[in-house]
């Protein structure tokens, strides 16, 4: 039974990525999400049902458009691809549960701030509203804990917050991103989900300037690294502190 219900999310996950990739280019630029064809960027033609059906399409287009040829992103299916992959994930980490579709909703949200804030440099607070509702929902439905809750909203954003004021040199959108996850993943988990992203946009300033890539003074988006960090320490952030533990209690 779980293999046919993975097999449902998994799709279920192809098809919301392809919707995602509508979210991701039509909210920067404010346009209507829920109304107008999808249609080809470069041409402009309104694209059909067998344009639309996620990866299958382009591979089968070979990565074109099937009207103008014009090769198309890698984003769309890698979106299809990411968003399935978190969703299954999700599910083999809680099973059929609330939980579940938390996390699926959690990675959905993330997914789609990281892809805008490459884009624009720019976390809209929308969606951090987005994840103190899921924060709400676990904290009536599951086993959720108010102080924890608290504490997470303020541990990392007030000293991030601070940081900036004395800087400048982090936007306030990471800051709320923080705070509104740390009401989600309460105050060990935000934690967690802090040093993850520092550690792996560390990496990925490190690797980028020693390939040139980005100056000393480039502006790089710290979201996208928060998002893996969130996501990440949501599904095993507990697992992650009792990993560490372990290495000084014997």
């Amino acid at each position: 039974m779980n293999e046919i219900y993975m097999v449902f999310i998994g799709i279920l996950g192809l098809v919301l990525g392809s919707f995602y990739g509508v979210v991701i280019d039509r909210l920067p630029a404010k346009r209507n999400i829920a109304t107008g064809r999808s249609e080809c960027d470069n041409c402009h033609h309104e694209l059909g049902a067998l344009d639309l059906v996620p990866i299958f399409s382009f591979l089968i287009q070979k990565g074109r458009c099937r009207y103008c040829k014009t090769k198309l992103s890698w984003r769309y299916p890698l979106l299809e691809v990411l968003t399935s992959l978190t969703f299954l994930l999700s599910f083999m980490r809680f099973g059929l549960t609330l939980q579940t579709a938390l996390a699926c909703a959690l990675a959905s949200i993330l997914i789609i701030i990281t892809f805008i804030d490459i884009d624009t440099m720019i976390i809209n607070d929308r969606f951090h509203v987005l994840i103190f509702l899921l924060g709400l929902i676990q904290l009536f439905f599951l086993e959720g804990n108010l102080i924890s809750s608290l504490v997470g909203t303020v541990i990392v954003s007030v000293p991030l917050l601070i940081i900036a004021l004395i800087t400048k040199g982090m936007g306030g959108g990471d800051i709320k991103l923080m705070a509104s996850s740390g009401f989600l993943l309460g105050a060990t988990n935000i934690v967690v989900a802090f040093f993850i992203g520092v550690i792996i946009g560390g990496l990925y300033g490190i690797f980028a300037l020693a390939l040139k890539s980005k100056g000393l003074k480039s502006e790089i988006p710290f979201g996208p690294y928060l998002c893996f960090g969130i996501f990440c320490a949501y599904l095993i952030g507990t697992e992650l502190v009792s990993m560490y533990l372990s290495l000084f209690i014997r």
